[in-house]
């Protein structure tokens, strides 16, 4: 019996552990983000364009004004948030994101896997724009991205990460 309560016990550490550590690697991508994301509005003045047009197949998000691109992003797409089911897919797992916006996902998933951290495991869960913003945070910086974008739709939001970010020249 005590045998059994220490091995209880010792688990409940350290899930608790695996816990904290979680939020405390979310909170430091979050961070990290932040901090990138403050330098894409400078450097490339991200919310001051008129428009943005994503393609999937040339894997660009490009910022137009006046009808002329100004910015040209490279990007791969990190998920998406339904606000009719209430739930986070990952793009791996979406048939509708082609490979090319999606081939350095595994990435994420094989950290996740190494860590044991079901959020970055699991296709789909039940998730809103917080945690469309944190599995986007963790991508930005596993990937060592430039930054992040999200889109919004009338169904919910895409969410993708910068991996190259020029004007247009």
């Amino acid at each position: 019996m005590k045998k059994l309560l220490a091995v209880a016990l010792s688990l409940f550490i350290s899930n608790a552990n695996a816990n904290v550590s979680w939020e405390d690697f979310v909170s430091e991508a979050h961070n990290a983000l932040t901090e990138k994301q403050n330098k894409l509005m400078v450097d490339f003045r991200l919310g001051e364009h008129e428009r943005f047009d994503w393609d999937q197949e040339n894997g660009t998000l490009v910022f137009s004004n006046d009808g002329k691109a100004a910015v040209i992003a490279k990007v791969q797409f990190v998920g998406s948030i339904s606000t009719k089911s209430g739930t986070w897919l990952w793009s791996w797992a979406n048939s509708y994101v082609l490979d090319n916006v999606k081939n350095q996902m595994h990435k994420v998933k094989a950290f996740g896997k190494s860590k044991g951290y079901e959020a970055l495991i699991v296709d789909k869960w039940i998730g809103d724009e917080v945690d469309g913003w944190e599995m986007t945070s963790v991508t930005c910086f596993l990937l060592d991205a430039k930054g992040a974008y999200r889109t919004e739709s009338d169904t919910g939001f895409t969410y993708m990460v910068i991996t190259d970010i020029s004007w247009v020249g």
